[in-house]
């Protein structure tokens, strides 16, 4: 039974004996957040056995974000990634969260982005190319190659062999397919030697290994790279290492997965989104053109792609990749007038806060809210990559490689959308447009992407990785 604190806070509607509201979440996952009671900060909810929390008052979530020592990371969704990322920066516990914060921090400081804009128009333009005129494509399976490209090139400095990187992105769409259909079983099921759950095992080990040999090629090469497995495999003052091999693969593991599944999920949304609404889509494109005139896409050319930015503005607010988010309560508080004891888990969704009556017409897909010349919008409800101590480390990064993508995509290619598609969404990590499908039309040639010198090392496109055979196994799943 629910504690008498806990029982003061009203319920989701749709409980059911022994399995609570996990058919609901599991069925249609937005659907049961809908039904969420409007006018109460807290609503409890149970997954099996597991009784949660959902923290739906912006202010309040804001609150429990910002104090990650009460309200530290753990939960059910982070036990479900945790056998491919471990200890890795988004899952491990405050107590070590800040130590590999510093360590990798200047990986992402800001004067690196515009070698990092480079890069995301290259690895674009190169996936895109293998686009045909009048085809379909299975945009989730577009938007993985291209987030997994710019990660590897990024954050590897592209030395991870180009048939290594082509394993990797199947390996990990089946790592996605069966974390999906992990969510709402109780945890003993893992355990069951399923086909499925022996497939999930062996790729995780596949894709730990990959990684566990890249560190050790790279401890015995020594060469100089500037990027985040350099910084991983730091020393201390006394020459010791700041990290065990354990870690580094965690964090290794972490800025594959994280990045690949997030970047994806959203530039997903935002393709479908700008090819259900034909006026901004012509926008779009006279914007694009107007700026780039011709040249690819660049850092410089970010602050007059205005419109370009507050599309996918406007898209993280209507479908954040992660759509909802667990927290663990470690010590006895009080959070909007309830008490909470240790070990309650709590959620929040930045879906939900997405959708927020404190925004006009919040269901309505206008990237104009976000103009300069509008009013300030209320900043706590748009928390798409957290907030506090425990944001993501990405978050300049990533709108910003999402724009440069959308233009470059924008600026040969317009689309029409497929009936039928995006399949409704299911409960996982991401929020993604499953099984969404596109048909392209080429609007001009594709132009010498890779002509700077910073995007020299950008490997052929018949050598990057996920480009050369199909993504395998139900990608509609996820």
């Amino acid at each position: 039974m629910a504690n008498s604190a806990e029982s003061r806070i009203p319920s989701a509607p749709g409980e059911l004996p022994m399995v609570g509201h996990m058919f609901r979440l599991r069925r249609d996952p937005l659907g049961f957040l809908n039904s969420f009671p409007s006018d109460t900060d807290l609503v409890r909810f149970r997954v099996g056995p597991k009784r949660m929390v959902m923290v739906r008052d912006p202010e309040l979530a804001h609150q429990m974000l910002c104090d990650d020592r009460t309200f530290d990371k753990g939960g059910p969704l982070i036990e479900l990634v945790k056998p491919l990322v471990t200890d890795g920066l988004a899952t491990c516990p405050r107590s070590r969260h800040r130590k590999y914060r510093r360590l990798i921090q200047p990986v992402f400081d800001p004067t690196r982005l515009p070698g990092y804009a480079n890069t995301f128009t290259a690895t674009t333009g190169l996936v895109t190319s293998r686009w045909r005129d009048g085809c379909e494509i299975d945009v989730p399976v577009e938007m993985r190659r291209i987030a997994i490209h710019a990660a590897v090139q990024v954050l590897f400095s592209g030395v991870l062999a180009p048939d290594v990187v082509d394993h990797l992105a199947d390996d990990f769409t089946d790592f996605l397919t069966v974390v999906a259909q992990r969510v709402g079983h109780p945890p003993y099921f893992h355990w069951v030697p399923t086909p499925a759950n022996r497939r999930f095992n062996q790729v995780v080990t596949r894709i730990r290994q990959t990684l566990r040999h890249v560190i050790a090629e790279r401890r015995v090469d020594g060469k100089g790279f500037d990027d985040l497995l350099t910084a991983l495999l730091a020393t201390t003052e006394d020459g010791g290492p700041a990290l065990t091999d354990d870690q580094i693969l965690g964090h290794a593991a972490t800025f594959i997965a994280a990045p690949t599944a997030t970047i994806a999920s959203v530039m997903g949304w935002v393709l479908f989104m700008v090819s259900s609404h034909p006026h901004i889509a012509a926008r779009l494109r006279t914007e694009v053109d107007t700026v780039l005139a011709g040249d690819p896409a660049g850092f410089a050319h970010v602050s007059d792609l205005k419109l370009t930015r507050n599309i996918i503005t406007e898209t993280l607010r209507m479908y954040p990749s992660v759509w909802i988010m667990t927290r663990v309560v470690t010590t006895a508080t009080r959070l909007g007038g309830h008490d909470l004891p240790a070990g309650t888990i709590l959620t929040y969704s930045p879906y939900l806060m997405g959708r927020s009556a404190q925004y006009d017409n919040p269901d309505c897909f206008d990237p104009d809210r976000w103009d300069e010349s509008r009013a300030a919008l209320p900043r706590n409800t748009f928390v798409p990559f957290g907030k506090g101590a425990r944001q993501c480390i990405a978050a300049q990064v990533a709108p910003l490689e999402m724009t440069l993508i959308l233009a470059t995509i924008a600026s040969r290619w317009t689309f029409t959308t497929v009936p039928g598609t995006p399949l409704r969404p299911r409960a996982t990590v991401n929020l993604t447009a499953r099984g969404l499908r596109l048909r392209t039309s080429l609007r001009r040639p594709s132009s010498a992407i890779t002509h700077r010198d910073d995007a020299e090392h950008v490997r052929p496109l018949d050598a990057m990785a996920g480009t050369s055979r199909s993504i395998r196994r139900k990608p509609w799943l996820i």
